[in-house]
């Protein structure tokens, strides 16, 4: 009788499974009137991977002219609908100009800390289907590989790092008050 119950208590369980996933939305293609959520200008205008997200009862996705926006929308702990769907331009087939097809935010690995920029001209968080494509761009860009759970909060939304921007600083400053200095003696 136990046998029997757990049975059918897995074969409920795995039918509500089947049924959520199949109702989660299709990715969208991006058209000329799609513009990015935070920066509001066209995604078409814009090289690198993308991303999309789908609230629960809007009728269309939000999107990003960046993958690393989409991630830190992610993990802002306030948001007026609940994620349905979250989807991120694959480059394992994909180049920078053409970003490959959509896939599910966590089915990626993503190269972070690389020299590519994304489409804000910002650092960018890059998703790869394969594992091995990955560590190519890794081999040749820089940066790190990280599944998509071990991406944390601090890495989007975090600030620089403040010994550097120090360094920036202070170097800065001395070129200003060195070009002073010349500039008051001719």
């Amino acid at each position: 009788m136990i046998a029997r119950l757990s049975l059918v208590l897995c074969a409920a369980l795995l039918s509500a499974c089947q049924q959520e996933s199949a109702a989660l939305p299709d990715p969208v293609d991006v058209t000329a009137e799609a513009a990015g959520y935070y920066c509001q200008m066209a995604l078409l205008e814009h090289d690198g991977p993308k991303g999309q997200i789908h609230l629960d009862g809007m009728p269309a996705p939000l999107f990003f002219s960046q993958v690393k926006d989409a991630v830190a929308y992610l993990h802002m702990p306030e948001q007026s609908h609940a994620v349905v769907a979250t989807y991120v331009q694959e480059m394992s087939t994909g180049t920078w100009e053409e970003p490959g097809p959509w896939v599910e935010v966590s089915e990626a690995v993503y190269v972070i800390g690389s020299d590519m920029m994304g489409g804000m001209d910002a650092p960018e968080f890059v998703p790869f289907a394969m594992r091995a494509a990955a560590e190519a761009f890794a081999a040749r860009h820089g940066g790190e590989i990280r599944a998509f759970d071990a991406i944390t909060a601090q890495d989007v939304l975090g600030a620089p790092d403040a010994g550097a921007q120090a360094a920036q600083g202070e170097d800065d400053i001395a070129a200003r008050l060195n070009a002073l200095t010349s500039y008051k003696g001719q």
